[in-house]
C-alpha cells in the first residue's frame, strides 16, 4: 500500500523539476507538483527544506527557478508544515549519526511523522536506516518501482 505521508528531499524536488524524464519528476507529478489537483499523499516541508530548494535551485538555474519550485509545492501538493526547535538540531548533531547538514532535513521527516524518506542521498539513507527504521528510506527509483509501478 502507498504511504500516505511522505518527505522528499531537496535532491528529489531539483532533479524532478529538471529532468521531466526521471524517477524524481514521475513521483513529483503523482504528488500533484505542476498538475490541475493534488496527488493523494501529505508532502511533509518546512522552512530548512524551502531554504535548501531556494540555495540549490539559485545555484543551478538562477533565483527564480528555485522560488518557481517552492511555488509549485504550496500550489500543487498537499503537504505538512512542520517546525523545528533549535534545541532539536543540537540534540540529535550531539548523537553525530546524521550528517551535520542534514539534521534538518532528518527533522522535517521525524516531526512529520513521515511514513516513507525518498532521497539520492545514499549515505543519509543508509545513516537513517542504521537508526531503527523510523520510516522506510528509499531511491527515488525504488520508491517508482515499489509504489508507482
Amino acid at each position: 500500500m502507498t504511504p500516505g505521508r511522505i518527505f522528499l528531499d531537496t535532491n528529489v524536488f531539483i532533479i524532478g523539476a529538471a529532468l521531466p524524464d526521471s524517477p524524481e519528476a514521475q513521483i513529483l507529478r503523482w504528488a500533484g507538483f505542476g498538475m490541475l489537483q493534488p496527488g493523494p499523499v501529505e508532502v511533509v516541508v518546512s522552512q530548512e527544506l524551502f531554504e535548501q530548494i531556494l540555495r540549490v535551485g539559485q545555484r543551478l538555474k538562477g533565483k527564480d527557478w528555485g522560488s518557481e519550485i517552492v511555488g509549485r509545492i504550496w500550489r500543487d501538493m498537499t503537504f505538512v508544515y512542520v517546525l523545528i526547535a533549535p534545541h532539536e538540531s543540537d540534540t540529535i548533531q550531539k548523537a553525530g549519526w546524521i550528517p551535520r547538514e542534514d539534521i534538518g532535513i532528518y527533522l522535517t521527516a521525524h516531526n512529520g511523522q513521515a511514513q516513507c524518506f525518498v532521497s539520492s542521498n545514499h549515505e543519509l539513507i543508509r545513516a537513517l536506516t542504521g537508526e531503527g527504521g523510523e520510516f522506510e528510506c528509499l531511491s527515488p527509483q525504488n520508491f517508482v518501482d515499489l509504489y508507482l509501478r
